[in-house]
């Protein structure tokens, strides 16, 4: 029989939850991987929990706890644990592991007082099913407060106290620059793939020198994320561009181009 292990993420979980299970796949995904190590350990510092799953030794899956006022991906709330990602590889799933996970960050949240737990999961994302399905959270109790699109936010109160979270709610107004191509770029360090495409983003936009102009917000900077409440976002020139994925160098290149042309 199969030896199933959830446990709170040692030293030696950390290369494998930090990089989303892609160790040793890119320079890229390692390097994003050694800052997103370091991001954790101090989300943990502030009361976040972070699981590892092993199967007969071996890493299949992970899960985050973040107290919802450290959480730079949303939701909004009050006295919650935000619970941003969820993750069991195919080899690994229908065997519990994830609700091992969710219930191992649920007692957690309640020992330290949290009112209860809150999570984003998504219906019918063609090529995607895998990916936090609402049908898992619905199937282990949680209840929806609210839906955007194919997203559901979830929650599971602990208590009748407790308050429901609420979507992020962007609020961004495009201000030009005369003579300048604007790139607005919203991104957090919590994401790898958001991670990843900020990098992107910053090494073309440098490509174009000063016929660019780039103005960063990241929403591990609390103030930035209330301002606009978008944790991840990508405008040039007003019009938002994006892939789901990182954002391929070349994509970003041709929407500057053609800002460019439009001058």
């Amino acid at each position: 029989m199969a030896e199933i292990l959830v446990r709170d993420m040692l030293p030696e979980d950390e290369p494998y939850v930090s990089t989303c299970s892609h160790v040793d796949e890119s320079d890229e995904i390692d390097a994003c991987g050694a800052g997103r190590r370091k991001l954790l350990r101090g989300l943990v510092e502030r009361g976040a929990v972070v699981k590892a799953a092993l199967l007969d030794g071996a890493p299949v899956g992970f899960a985050y706890g973040v107290p919802i006022e450290s959480s730079s991906w949303g939701p909004l709330g009050e006295n919650l644990m935000a619970i941003p990602c969820l993750y069991v590889t195919k080899r690994a799933s229908g065997r519990g592991i994830g609700r091992a996970m969710m219930e191992g960050i649920e007692r957690d949240a309640r020992e330290v007082g949290r009112d209860g737990t809150t999570v984003s999961g998504f219906r019918d994302v063609p090529g995607a099913e895998w990916f936090m399905p609402a049908a898992f959270f619905e199937h282990i109790g949680y209840v929806s407060v609210d839906e955007r699109g194919r997203e559901v936010l979830f929650w599971k109160p602990f208590s009748s106290d407790a308050s429901p979270p609420h979507f992020l709610e962007p609020d961004y107004t495009y201000e030009p620059v005369p003579g300048k191509v604007v790139v607005d770029l919203f991104w957090n360090g919590f994401c790898q793939t958001s991670d990843i495409e900020a990098a992107r983003v910053r090494e073309v936009c440098a490509e174009f020198a000063d016929r660019v102009i780039l103005r960063e917000r990241c929403a591990e900077d609390r103030d930035a994320l209330l301002a606009c409440q978008i944790s991840r976002a990508i405008f040039v020139d007003g019009r938002e561009i994006g892939w789901g994925y990182e954002a391929p160098k070349d994509g970003i290149r041709e929407a500057i181009d053609e800002a460019l042309r439009a001058r």
